[in-house]
């Protein structure tokens, strides 16, 4: 993963639980203290600093991982990508029908960017299902809170429903995303 996405961890981790949570982290992790945002690291790294944030903060992977992915788009995504998440589309569900072409948009920048992929399938108002494909396994969860904190920003409330893989023949996560206006 790029070091933007670690270097997003380590923030989360200075901001919630202060500079020793992160030194402890960063330390059990055997990561450096900062990140090249553009340079290309190893996905070990990564899953050590989720693995070491376990350990120092007490928490289950899965919490971690939802809350950096409401993290990720409320103060990383919104605030350094604005221009491209507005490209993606104007409310929650044109953006989660372009979120391949937003992935596409950013391999330019990113060459050995290796995006996951969604098939959004709209069922009913206010509903859809989600088709996720990834090649790293575990980041469901950081899946999960992307949608929430998306759900957040364009004003909708987001409830998420997963569906039994031995319910559907694809190599998938699949989910319903029932959505409506935040009251």
């Amino acid at each position: 993963m790029y070091g933007l996405v670690n270097a997003a961890v380590r923030s989360l981790v200075l901001e919630s639980a202060g500079d020793a949570a992160w030194a402890a982290v960063r330390d059990r992790a055997g990561a450096p203290d900062e990140f090249a945002p553009l340079q290309a690291y190893d996905d070990g790294v990564t899953y050590a600093l989720v693995g070491a944030a376990v350990e120092v903060l007490g928490l289950p992977a899965d919490q971690i991982l939802r809350t950096f992915g409401r993290y990720w788009v409320e103060r990383v995504a919104t605030a350094h990508y604005r221009e491209l998440m507005d490209r993606a589309g104007a409310d929650f569900v044109s953006f989660v029908r372009h979120l391949d072409a937003l992935h596409t948009r950013m391999r330019s920048s990113f060459p050995e960017y290796r995006p996951p992929s969604f098939r959004v399938i709209a069922l009913e108002p206010g509903l859809l299902q989600v088709d996720y494909y990834s090649e790293r396994e575990g980041l469901l969860p950081f899946v999960e809170g992307l949608f929430e904190g998306l759900g957040r920003h364009f004003g909708e409330e987001v409830e998420l429903e997963h569906i039994p893989d031995d319910s559907h023949p694809l190599p998938c996560k699949r989910m319903r995303l029932r959505h409506r206006p935040a009251a």
